[in-house]
């Protein structure tokens, strides 16, 4: 089984393998630790003003030494729904938690790795799929989000243990992308944390990324708010007031290849630093 990365566009990607029940080959280090961190799930702000039209500001974006401190986090695992346990060996652990312990690092916690599981077969279905991590003990079920994509969790022991990620699904029939994905709370993005996460996730890429494939790999040129449906817009806020309304309207496509409509910043954009961004409640935000 070969194993490449690469950044296309809106995500970073490396190949895994099919589902296989022998020992499964390396992914390229990306990272995390025992205490398992990973991006958070936390209440979103709603947009409460009325809009305004879009008014950018000259003052410069603040360095990072302006930003909070990314305190320690954890992924959070929930036990799989009712269906067929995870049973099938898909792909070694060790190589994937080493490279998700190196994102987590080199991005100081600011960028997560993520695996999209794909079906490699007409036949099959990732709609009712499950994944566990399994070392020496028992397996520990791991929550699998929209698309089949989950957050690869941080366990040095079950690391340790040559684990591996078990899904419930006959061998074959997955094969699966690594994703980069921001970990940033839905409501403390500021112009200076989209800047810092912009930065940090191009660190985390080539630091990821073997020597030699460098010179062929796309690098992170975006950070983008996105929802499915078009008409929605972010707002700028300092304190209570509405400084501005950002209309939502650049075609993208999201981490599982859905269409959706962004507002794109480039880590350049001539607002203020200190002003908050808010999202509406169904938006997302992808590395592009």
């Amino acid at each position: 089984m070969r194993t490449w990365i690469a950044c296309a566009g809106w995500f970073c990607a490396v190949s895994l393998g099919h589902a296989q029940e022998g020992p499964a080959p390396a992914v390229p280090v990306r990272g995390q630790s025992q205490d398992s961190p990973a991006a958070p799930s936390l209440p979103v702000t709603d947009p409460a003003a009325q809009p305004v039209q879009e008014q950018p500001a000259s003052a410069p974006v603040p360095v990072a030494s302006e930003l909070p401190a990314v305190a320690p986090q954890s992924v959070t695992v929930t036990a799989a729904p009712s269906g067929i346990a995870p049973r099938v060996r898909f792909t070694a652990y060790r190589d994937s938690y080493l490279t998700a312990k190196k994102v987590w690092q080199v991005s100081r916690g600011n960028v997560v790795m993520a695996l999209r599981l794909i079906p490699a077969k007409l036949s099959a279905t990732i709609d009712d799929v499950r994944v566990a991590l399994q070392g020496d003990g028992a397996p520990i079920p791991i929550k699998v989000g929209e698309g089949g994509v989950f957050i690869v969790p941080l366990n040095e022991e079950i690391a340790g243990q040559r684990g591996s990620f078990l899904v419930n699904k006959s061998k074959g029939e997955l094969t699966a992308s690594m994703v980069i994905q921001p970990s940033v709370a839905r409501d403390a993005w500021t112009v200076a944390r989209v800047a810092q996460v912009l930065h940090d996730a191009r660190l985390a890429v080539r630091a990821i990324t073997p020597w030699y494939k460098r010179p062929f790999a796309s690098d992170v040129q975006s950070l983008a708010f996105c929802a499915q449906e078009q008409g929605s817009a972010l707002q700028l806020m300092q304190g209570e007031q509405l400084i501005a309304t950002i209309p939502m309207s650049q075609p993208a496509v999201n981490d599982i290849n859905q269409p959706v409509y962004c507002k794109v910043f480039d880590g350049e954009d001539k607002y203020p630093g200190h002003y908050r961004v808010v999202m509406p409640e169904q938006a997302t935000v992808l590395l592009l």
